[in-house]
């Protein structure tokens, strides 16, 4: 054996807990250490801080973390340095050491040598001889007492020790639950306020066993745990529940002890309790708020907490794919026993380092912190995923063949939004999971989509919503007629076309704002003119009953209704026929005119058109530019003008950039044409002079 197994033998097996820390971590701990922990290897302690396996709070009111930096970084300054600290096994069991930290070198390596030495039962031992020995002196002292006043002959002195012994018991009746019990367990006294909160008579108590006060849910372990103390002559504290006579719970801090006689021995037991129900029900609360009712796993509420309190946390989320038609195929019942199983096997992955949690609906997490690096929590994500994808799950008989997709990231800052794009990102790209990278385009969306929204509402407070127009052009000589456009001027003076932010808008739920916002700047500005123009209105503006109000109201206000036609773009939603329809009627009983904008393109429902009542149809600007090169293109706008010729419409040709492809519009007796051939769009400003 070589010098350096010689040493690790005495190290593993050294009889004291020792553990090498480098920086604010530890990488190694012999067998004692581990022990003391409750780790059967030494993978689960590597690269973990010591706050981790500890409370959050040490006796002092310092958090674990905060303490444990200052002492480690008091020793890096002196070498070393000692003081005592609670520590935590993984059961949760806490227990007290004195920790010595000692500055060593190994090779060009500056480490932490940390030793522990048990304090709980030497302070046990010190706590127990000085009871031991107050016990004595009082002892002795009453019996002094009792023999002076014996020798004296005093009667007033022995009256005044018996009634100083009943106003004791006065002022323990009044300010506690009080109960005794002999040495088997029948009750012998209960004072007044036991009755009260108890429910029961004197008479109903005195000769029972105490257990007829105890809740069912008391397991016989707890008991036999408290006679097995009180036996021994010790005290017993701790929370004990119980029940009233009516059935109602209760909890009571109690203080069970020995009474003993002159000889030493027990003669009976007293109970002394003070009701903490209130404060009980308090802390059930405060766990309910970070407890997933139905899985009882943490919520997303503790997920964030522990974020915030982790060290170099690791995020996975999972998502059960689809799992709302499984919810409408079965039922919400069978939906939820479905989630608390898929809780159960994502549960058998937790460690020291990894735990699991409910964050909503069907979504999951585990977090790994410490010495969970990414490949390890990556490892740990795909093999939950192959385990729920190639095993069949069976509910009530049901046999499930799951899918599951999952996102992963690091580090705290806004780890659960990275983790959560990153999920997404595998959701549209068919991927069991992917991990957050800065590079992803989803990332880079979603901060476009941020700015815009800023963008937005900077410019609905700012005045910054601009109306523009553009001329459209008479291909039979009339007159020219002008449709109003969006615009939003930014901060530097630049402006962004709907393209850029309409999509957005709608999101952010800011859309019906600068839709209305855009009602108002085109109908003000055109209340005095004698032009015919146009707006543009969604299905979103129809359907908004707020928006519909504001257009009627304003059209009323500015008299341009007559000259006004609403271009209705032409989307899906406009299958919401009986709105629709509604709103054209309204429209037209006002004078308005009625197109349907970006036909020929995307959705394009010809059965709907017929049956809407309209007088303009707008040719999609996408097949307009490309009239003039690309035969289908032709032959498609060919059609819709047959079709808008059998509805008796008109026909507005928009995008027209060229001369060439105004030669055909002509052609094929289009009566409107728009585009930059003729007009590029401009702010509609009061000294504007549209119709020069």
């Amino acid at each position: 054996m070589d010098n350096d197994e010689y040493y690790k033998c005495l190290f593993d097996n050294a009889f004291e807990p020792i553990l090498l820390i480098d920086g604010h971590y530890f990488i190694d701990g012999n067998n004692a250490a581990l022990k003391i922990l409750g780790m059967s290897s030494k993978e689960e302690l590597r690269v973990i801080h010591p706050k981790q396996i500890s409370p959050e709070y040490q006796p002092d009111g310092r958090s674990s973390e905060e303490k444990a930096n200052a002492m480690i970084n008091t020793c890096y300054k002196k070498g070393y340095h000692q003081f005592e600290w609670v520590h935590k096994r993984l059961d949760g069991k806490e227990f007290l050491v004195e920790v010595t930290l000692k500055i060593i070198k190994i090779g060009d390596r500056e480490l932490m040598h940390t030793t522990w030495r048990e304090l709980e039962k030497e302070k046990a031992f010190h706590a127990s001889i000085r009871k031991k020995n107050h016990l004595l002196e009082e002892k002795n002292k009453l019996i002094t007492e009792v023999k002076n006043i014996l020798k004296s002959n005093d009667e007033n002195a022995i009256f005044e020790k018996l009634n100083l012994c009943d106003e004791y018991k006065r002022v323990l009746d009044e300010s506690s639950i009080v109960l005794k019990a002999d040495h088997k367990g029948a009750i012998t006294y209960v004072n007044d306020r036991f009755c009260e909160i108890s429910g029961y008579t004197k008479e109903e108590l005195i000769n029972k066993n105490h257990s007829v006060v105890l809740h069912p849910d008391i397991s016989e372990e707890f008991s036999k745990k408290v006679w097995s103390v009180i036996s021994k002559k010790k005290t017993y504290k701790g929370i004990v529940k119980s029940l009233t006579k009516d059935k109602k719970t209760y909890y009571a801090d109690s203080t069970i002890m020995p009474l003993l006689g002159h000889n030493g021995n027990i003669i009976e037991y007293i109970s002394v309790r003070h009701d903490i129900t209130q404060l009980y029900k308090k802390d059930a609360i405060i766990i309910e708020q970070f407890t997933d009712g139905l899985t009882k796993l943490p919520n997303r509420v503790k997920l964030i907490k522990d974020i915030q309190t982790s060290v170099e946390p690791k995020l996975a989320i999972f998502n059960i794919d689809r799992f709302k038609d499984i919810n409408e195929s079965y039922s919400l019942q069978f939906g939820d026993k479905l989630l608390k199983e898929f809780a159960t096997k994502l549960r058998s992955f937790e460690s020291v380092n990894l735990k699991v949690y409910r964050i909503n609906a069907d979504f999951f997490a585990l977090l790994g912190c410490g010495n969970i690096s990414l490949d390890n929590i990556s490892e740990k994500c795909s093999s939950f995923i192959n385990k729920i994808e190639q095993n069949i799950l069976s509910i009530d008989g049901i046999d499930l063949e799951l899918s599951i997709t999952a996102g992963i990231a690091v580090g705290k800052e806004k780890i659960l939004t990275h983790a959560e794009m990153a999920y997404l990102y595998a959701k549209r790209h068919n991927k069991s999971y992917a991990i957050f990278d800065k590079n992803l385009p989803i990332y880079k969306e979603l901060l476009n989509n941020i700015e815009t929204t800023k963008n937005i509402k900077t410019a609905l407070k700012n005045d910054k919503i601009i109306a523009y127009a553009q001329k459209i052009i008479s291909n039979k000589g009339g007159k020219e007629k002008y449709e109003t456009l969006m615009r939003i001027r930014l901060e530097n003076g630049n402006l962004l076309s709907p393209a850029f932010f309409l999509e957005q808008a709608k999101k952010a739920k800011l859309y019906p704002a600068i839709s209305r916002n855009m009602i108002e700047k085109s109908l003000n500005f055109f209340k005095d003119k004698d032009h015919n123009f146009t707006i543009n209105l969604m299905i979103e503006d129809i359907t908004n009953e707020k928006t519909i109000d504001f257009l009627f109201k304003k059209l009323k206000e500015t008299n341009t209704s007559k000259r006004l036609t609403i271009e209705i773009v032409e989307t899906e939603g406009i299958e919401k026929y009986c709105e629709v329809e509604s709103f054209i009627s309204r429209a037209k009983e006002l004078g308005c005119k009625i197109a349907i904008d970006d036909f020929g393109t995307g959705y394009s429902n010809f059965e709907y058109i017929i049956n809407l009542n309209i007088d303009i149809l707008k040719i999609d600007g996408s097949l307009i530019k490309n009239i003039h090169i690309d035969k289908n293109t032709f032959l498609t706008v060919r059609t819709i003008v047959a079709f808008a010729r059998v509805l008796d419409v008109c026909v507005v040709a928009e995008f027209v950039h060229c001369q060439e492809v105004q030669n055909i519009i002509e052609d094929l007796n289009i009566e409107y044409s728009q585009g930059y051939l003729f007009h590029e769009p401009e702010e509609l400003t009061p000294d504007l002079n549209l119709f020069k």
